[in-house]
């Protein structure tokens, strides 16, 4: 007896002569069929491992970094087997990127991440073909990072978090938890102000008929003085517009909080870690884990142009309790009945 399957498939050449086969017919029908796995297999764990380079922002790894390695053990490469990571750091808005970005282009890596806008645009500058993928922006057009959501030019694409009204939308839910307050205020990063953010919760203002006082603080150099600030002029409660370097400081912007006995609004739940009161919005964390996905399929040969910028599709509002004890404040019952989730 001789039997000669050839399926196609790397390392799916069978070949029998004589005798019993030692196939069964159900073993031969599932090879055949699992041959629609192997090519992103066979990808995952080709000799040459995938090559990324990576900018962090600021000076340590964090939830983003974790979060963007469990999205690519999801698709089948991990560090130290088929996967290398250069992660590098971006310690300050302005700080320079030049020579890290030659070093990846020089290097050959199979992509670069970036977690800031500014990254994004040292390696656009650096490169036009080597895939960009950032990790997160609060909106991609208006940041200048791509010209179109659904087919970015070139060779950029990633996350971008901001969906319409959504400053508006935390305005509101502020002046709900304090019902019987006028005076807010809403700050921003000096660094990397968001017109677009800014925009909006001023409507907002306009639309609930309150105070909402404006201050650009350098993060996280004048936070303390600029909370301090806002208390002396009675401010109730503080929106603090979102970018990843608030994220980054969000710690220090909730111990300060805590300390000037300050309530926040924030724009997603990682920063209830820091001490921050509540939260509306996407999970930013998220963003990574979905960009390996496009990290994976750009590096392996799907134009950027066959990869849109992709959105947030769920959004959450999230109550922290364990801030409301320490900053000593009640937050109007309504707004708990309201909430997704409640932190006790």
């Amino acid at each position: 007896m001789r039997l000669h399957v050839n399926t196609g498939c790397r390392g799916m050449d069978w070949h029998v002569t004589g005798g019993s086969t030692g196939i069964s017919k159900r073993s031969l029908v599932v090879g055949v069929l699992g041959c629609g796995l192997m090519p992103r297999i066979v990808a995952a764990e080709s000799a040459r491992p995938l090559r990324i380079g990576y900018i962090v922002n600021g000076p340590e790894k964090g939830i983003f970094e974790e979060k963007f390695e469990a999205g690519m053990r999801e698709h089948g490469y991990v560090l130290g087997r088929n996967l290398v990571i250069d992660y590098r750091h971006q310690l300050r808005p302005d700080h320079d990127l030049r020579e890290v970005m030659a070093s990846f282009v020089e290097t050959r890596m199979d992509a670069i991440v970036c977690s800031t806008r500014g990254g994004v645009l040292a390696a656009r500058a650096a490169t036009t073909t080597i895939p960009i993928i950032f990790g997160a922006t609060r909106d991609a057009v208006q940041d200048g990072l791509v010209q179109s959501l659904a087919r970015p030019e070139a060779n950029v694409t990633g996350q971008s978090f901001h969906a319409g009204e959504l400053s508006a939308k935390r305005v509101q839910l502020m002046r709900d938890a304090f019902p019987q307050a006028h005076r807010f205020a809403a700050i921003y990063n000096v660094y990397y102000p968001s017109k677009l953010q800014i925009d909006e919760a001023l409507r907002a203002q306009e639309a609930l008929g309150i105070e909402l006082a404006f201050r650009g603080v350098a993060v996280p150099e004048e936070l303390d003085d600029a909370f301090a600030a806002l208390k002396r002029a009675g401010v109730t409660a503080t929106f603090v517009v979102s970018d990843v370097s608030t994220i980054t400081n969000r710690f220090r912007i909730g111990e300060v909080a805590v300390k000037h006995r300050m309530p926040m609004m924030m724009s997603n739940k990682r920063y209830l870690t820091g001490g921050a009161l509540m939260s509306y919005g996407a999970d930013i964390s998220e963003g990574f884990r979905r960009a390996a996905r496009q990290v994976v399929r750009a590096a392996t040969g799907t134009p950027i142009g066959h990869l849109p910028v992709e959105n947030p599709t769920h959004f959450e509002f999230v109550v922290d309790l364990r801030a409301a004890r320490a900053l000593g404040v009640e937050i109007a019952p309504s707004i708990l009945d309201r909430a997704d989730e409640v932190i006790e």
